[in-house]
């Protein structure tokens, strides 16, 4: 029988989060390629991944550790022998890794670093106050940075003008010339003859393997930094007591940029104006991040404990060293675990910018349900008619404005920007058809603007940072008060430069076509070949969700060319006793289908039933309807019948607006202040839906009015429609094989977001709530099987409605002590 473990969980864990954490490690260990891991929320998902990825870390990494000294040693004493046995029974890949990068020099070198952290005691400033350290260079007073009024002239407003000698990133846009880059190597030798060298600097700091953990808030990236600090894990070199864990977070200039002119940018135009500040030497953080004695110091303090991205600009901001740029140049000394945003590791180009090398690394993706969707939208684009017009109306503006200090090249360059514009809008007002694709030759056809080199003008816009010039002398007017109606919605040049950068490297897997409202729409329509170098370079990949059902499009659109046999699956039960959750499918009188949903009895009876819960549920009712339309409709419906006014059976009536955190709070506050509870009319897909935490007595009922599946007569979903059915038909299938992929791929959508609305409902160990679905469709196999298991697991069996509402009422009268 094999040891029952704890992999270091700071806690005494619950048993499902020892299952979780045994398939974990058992995965990592095993070779699999893939792991898809739900864990609800409330069980502990955050700390059921640290605890078995970083104990498997820690010991792969002192037996290899081991080993290779033993290597080095054997070596020494035999020289070259040609014995390929090994009684170590570690992965071949962990193996190599190690051997290529660790030898006896290398892990003396790891001892003597981490004594040389615990002889450095750093105290941790808030921010705008200064580090201390009590030794080495920094342990004088380091200067404030202080947030200073900015202004702009008129020469800042001006585009740059690229030199012959310049050198253009080709994913950031950044221009190096010679002279700059030769700049950077001088001041590293006169940082090193100036006596910046100290101790820090003879570690050669490796970590081969690395676990990447990602997500797609800043808060949840937060909350694993915070709970990374919880468990201690043994050390990997036997000589030393303890060893810190070697922690990053990576993030973007907007959360770590120092600069107060740059951080001062709108989120669209920080890049631009930090390498603008950059090219004409404005900016003495960045200064500091290029000279390694810097770094080191900023490594050594991040080393020393686990800190969040919030502690890390403060360390960067008391050392005066820019902390984004610092963090790219340790990201490869020594690091173990790693934190960074969706896009950050999704985005290959921003990967290699970056740094980061994913080979033969751990990658966990957290809130893996989102993963799709990002990909998607990080690899699409699109413009609208509406865009395009209060493009060309700012074009114009600036034009006039700076038309006689303009350079020959950017006066040329701004006349065919503008051409192109009134092509697109032209284009764009002569062929719309919702739904209907195109080709970006088509767009010319008819016109001389095939003259016009997209690439050229993609290059120009890049190099030049028009967009991010243009941004900031529309700032520059609106707080002047002046030309603010002309200028306004000017930062849509962002959004023309990305649809241009899709018109001029169109994706095989892309797709050009119209949406609603004039739309010019570019998508990818095969995630997973943007996924698949994630896949191919990393030792393994963790998905893991509290809500990751339906698993199946996962597997559809990001693993299509991984084997099944590669990957593992997992799905946990919830921590709360049975009894603390019911689920109910009412499937009398309740058919939402398109042709019935404004049915009058049906919306009578759903008033009906509302009266009805709202009598018997305590606190807070959720419910969660498919769009903002029906919604809409059916209150108009329910106001004019006088069947609802502002209350339900005393319980005050709340709905989802574009302004849902008002919408949000009022409610919070009615349910904690009024003693009656209240009831919030939600939308799925909404805000409200995802990432809001409905704990305890704000949803002690969930309650989902039909099924939200998607428009089908939206462009995106016709484009996705028609290119399934081609991949199906083009790879042998029947029309009824490509039918029954669509329907699929619209359960899917569906249910993932009826799992997100859900799984609002319990929030922790002890909460307690019922959740009802309300359409007699809930009660088919295809949908029972995409819902998530720990709903599944406590429905109730077929009742007509006073059976549930009976039901109900003893539930929540067995939690009434």
């Amino acid at each position: 029988m094999v040891e029952e473990r704890s992999f270091n969980h700071p806690y005494k864990p619950y048993e499902i989060q020892k299952d979780l954490m045994e398939r974990i490690y058992a995965l990592l260990e095993g070779g699999k390629k893939v792991g898809i891991f739900e864990s609800p929320t409330g069980t502990g998902k955050t700390l059921s991944l640290i605890c078995p990825s970083v104990t498997w870390l820690r010991e792969n990494k002192a037996r290899i550790l081991k080993s290779s000294s033993n290597s080095s040693r054997e070596t020494q004493v035999s020289g070259d022998d040609d014995d390929d046995s090994d009684d170590s029974d570690e992965p071949e890949w962990v193996r190599q890794a190690y051997e290529k990068s660790v030898s006896g020099r290398e892990l003396h070198a790891l001892e003597e670093y981490e004594r040389y952290l615990s002889s450095r005691k750093i105290t941790y400033p808030t921010r705008n106050e200064d580090l201390r350290v009590s030794q080495g260079p920094l342990s004088h007073k380091k200067r404030k940075v202080k947030r200073v009024e900015v202004n702009f002239e008129d020469a800042d407003f001006l585009p740059e003008e690229q030199s012959d000698n310049a050198i253009t990133h080709p994913t950031t846009g950044a221009v190096d010339t010679a002279r700059e880059k030769l700049g950077d190597e001088v001041k590293a030798l006169l940082s090193k003859l100036d006596g910046h060298e100290n101790a820090a600097e003879s570690f050669n700091l490796t970590s081969p393997i690395k676990i990447f953990f990602t997500s797609r808030t800043h808060s949840q990236l937060s909350q694993f930094a915070a709970q990374l600090r919880l468990p201690h894990f043994p050390p990997s070199i036997s000589t030393l007591e303890t060893e810190r864990i070697k922690f990053l977070a990576l993030g973007s200039r907007k959360q770590l940029c120092i600069n107060p002119k740059v951080s001062k940018s709108r989120d669209q135009s920080i890049n631009d104006c930090c390498l603008d500040a950059i090219k004409n030497q404005n900016c003495e953080f960045y200064t500091k991040a290029r000279d390694s004695h810097y770094v080191e110091e900023f490594r050594d303090a991040a080393f020393s404990q686990v800190s969040d991205i919030e502690e890390l600009a403060t360390i960067g901001e008391s050392m005066g060293v820019c902390p984004y740029y610092a963090s790219r140049e340790v990201v490869n000394q020594g690091v173990e675990i790693v934190t960074l945003p969706y896009q950050h590791l999704l985005v290959e180009e921003t990967r290699q910018a970056l740094g980061i090398d994913l080979k033969d690394s751990i990658v966990i993706l957290d809130e893996a349900h989102n993963v799709i969707d990002t990909i998607n939208s990080v690899n699409s684009s699109e413009v609208s008619r509406a865009d395009l017009m209060c493009c060309k109306n700012g074009l114009q503006v600036y034009t006039n404005k700076f038309r006689s200090r303009l350079g020959a090249k950017s006066r040329v360059n701004l006349m065919k920007l503008m051409k192109l514009i009134d092509v697109l809008i032209t284009f764009l007002h002569t062929h719309y058809k919702n739904g209907s694709r195109f080709a970006s030759s088509d767009i010319f056809d008819g016109t001389n603007a095939d003259m016009l080199n997209i690439h050229q003008l993609n290059t120009y816009m890049k190099t030049s940072k028009i967009a991010y010039k243009i941004d900031n002398y529309t700032q520059s007017l609106q707080e002047l008060n002046r030309e603010s109606a002309k200028v306004q919605g000017q930062p849509t040049l962002f959004k023309v430069a990305k649809f241009l950068t899709a018109l001029a490297n169109p994706s095989l897997e892309g797709e050009l076509f119209f949406e609603k409202d004039h739309v010019m729409k570019y998508m990818l329509l095969e995630p997973g070949s943007a996924f698949k170098s994630v896949v191919e370079e990393a030792k393994c990949v963790l998905f893991a969700g509290g809500t990751l059902q339906p698993v199946s499009r996962i597997f559809r659109e990001l693993l299509p060319s991984v084997p099944s046999q590669e990957i593992e699956t997992f799905s946990c039960n919830h921590v709360i006793p049975p009894q603390n959750l019911s689920t109910y499918i009412v499937k009398e009188s309740f058919d939402f289908t398109f042709d019935k949903r404004e049915s009058a009895t049906l919306l009578r009876e759903l008033a009906s039933f509302f009266k009805s819960l709202a009598l018997r549920v305590p606190d807070g009712i959720v419910a969660f309807f498919p769009s903002y339309a029906y919604l809409s409709k059916v209150v108009d419906f329910w106001k004019k019948q006088m069947l609802v006014t502002e209350r339900i059976e005393g319980k005050r009536i709340f709905f989802e607006t574009s302004d849902s955190s008002q919408v949000l709070n009022e409610y919070i506050s009615e349910v904690e202040t009024s003693g009656k509870g209240a009831i919030l009319f939600a939308v799925v897909g909404g805000r409200l839906s995802e990432g809001i935490n409905f704990k305890d007595a704000l949803a002690r009922a969930v309650v989902m009015v039909g099924l939200p599946f998607p428009n089908l007569f939206s462009g995106e979903l016709i484009i996705k429609r028609k290119h399934l059915e081609k991949k199906i038909m083009d790879n042998g299938g029947t029309r009824n094989d490509a039918l029954a992929a669509t329907r699929e791929m619209y359960e899917d959508i569906c249910m993932t977001a009826v799992n997100q609305s859900v799984g609002r409902a319990i929030r922790h160990i002890g909460d307690y709530a019922t959740i009802y679905l309300l359409d007699k469709r809930y009660d088919s196999s295809r949908i029972l099987d995409k819902l998530s298991r720990w709903v599944r697991s406590r429905l109730s069996p077929n009742m007509n409605i006073n059976a549930v509402l009976e039901d109900t009422e003893k539930f929540f009268s067995n939690k009434i002590l």
